[in-house]
């Protein structure tokens, strides 16, 4: 085997499981393009949804928490305000990154297949890398879901997490699809592109979160037991949702299922209310029903309780329709090795030790929120996954080596 460990994906949970591997000795290769996710399909300019506090990478050592590193580099920074803006933490967890997996490999695995004793990567480019085992922790830019409705448009229909800028459709008029944050962040971003916005939502409403109070900033006691504070978030279930993970392993799959689905449900940033309520053609309790190309445009077909049926003819749809983590959208993994995981709906089944049922093949991030619920979906989730994986693994090693730092 030419490695012990390989690691696919160099987003937040596969630089923090492979901090942890190498600083307990065990022989260790990652690959992917470091934060790509976020560096290319995020909103430029974006600010943070989670709090400072929750928004570290997960170290084997001490002094590399968010607020650490700003506090090196002179970059303001607060647990909670002001938000995190998205280059602050693409620059930190770089520089986590360059500390901690200094030999990324940042070639995209083309194939992973099993054979004898491990598995095998190929790159595309005629090398192939054989690891007694693997960690799947790539970023969710795979599960991008856009509904069918849509795919007959082709060029004419995007998924959000495809643009990082808007500058194209300056302009233009653009239906974006969605209620969430997603759909309000990149309306706002269209909005100072210059294009004419069309926000179409079968909810009743846009909810965004209250302006925050002095008060949400040092909450009483009582406040801090009925609405405790979280890394997910405020809230009694968000709270349960991040200490009790391996509970929730234990839970009924259908329920899994359920509480993944409803908990954390569409909801977006005060601070972008205005510029998408002032700026935008919001449409509520409305539902696309058909999409068709003539003549280079998209007819959109709408329903609506309040409108009956219309029309909408716009230049581009931008579906902003969220991740469905799915392992069959995973193009890298080899059908008979895809085919052979047990699953909980359409993610894999894992183990304490994060392993599947394939033995040696191990999932991380969104993959693994089946079995250990929604605190996989965020980055504070590596602190929770990236011991417990390195542990595991360096016990299975035969031994590790010194540690690193």
């Amino acid at each position: 085997m030419d490695t012990d460990v390989a690691v696919v994906g160099a987003g937040p949970y596969g630089l923090s499981i492979s901090a942890h591997l190498t600083h307990k000795g065990v022989a260790t290769r990652t690959y992917g393009v470091p934060m790509a996710t976020w560096k290319n399909n995020m909103p430029a300019g974006m600010l943070l949804k989670s709090d400072g506090f929750a928004s570290s990478l997960a170290a084997p050592v001490d002094g590399w928490t968010l607020g650490e590193h700003s506090e090196r580099t002179g970059v303001v920074y607060g647990d909670r305000e002001p938000r995190v803006t998205l280059d602050q933490f693409a620059d930190y967890a770089l520089d986590f990154q360059r500390h901690f997996v200094p030999e990324l490999d940042t070639r995209l695995v083309s194939r992973l297949t099993a054979e004898d004793r491990g598995y095998a990567l190929d790159f595309g480019d005629g090398e192939t890398v054989t690891a007694r085992r693997v960690v799947i922790a790539v970023g969710i830019s795979h599960f991008a879901y856009v509904p069918d409705l849509f795919s007959e448009l082709g060029d004419h229909v995007t998924h959000s997490g495809a643009h990082r800028t808007f500058d194209e459709f300056a302009g233009k008029h653009v239906a974006v699809i969605g209620a969430g944050s997603s759909a309000v962040e990149v309306s706002a971003a269209l909005v100072d592109a210059g294009a004419h916005v069309h926000l179409i939502a079968r909810r009743a409403e846009i909810p965004f979160w209250n302006v925050p109070r002095p008060e949400d900033l040092h909450p009483s006691l009582w406040m801090r037991v009925r609405n405790p504070s979280s890394g997910l978030g405020p809230g009694l279930r968000s709270k349960l949702c991040e200490e009790l993970p391996d509970a929730y392993r234990h839970l009924p799959s259908d329920f899994r299922l359920e509480v993944l689905r409803k908990h954390l449900g569409p909801v977006s940033p005060w601070w972008l209310r205005d510029t998408v309520m002032n700026n935008a053609d919001v449409r509520t309790r409305t539902t696309p029903t058909g999409a068709r190309v003539e003549d280079g445009r998209v007819i959109l077909t709408l329903e609506s309780p309040d409108a009956g049926e219309s029309a909408l003819e716009v230049d581009h749809v931008i579906c902003a329709t969220g991740y469905a983590a799915n392992i069959d959208k995973l193009a890298f993994l080899d059908p008979a090795v895809a085919g052979s995981i047990r699953r909980v709906g359409a993610m894999p089944m894992l183990s304490h030790h994060f392993e599947s049922s394939m033995p040696g093949l191990y999932f991380a991030g969104a993959a693994a929120a089946g079995t250990f619920g929604p605190l996989l979906r965020f980055v504070v989730g590596t602190e929770f996954t990236s011991p417990r994986i390195a542990a595991h693994l360096g016990r299975r090693s035969g031994g590790a080596s010194a540690s690193r730092t």
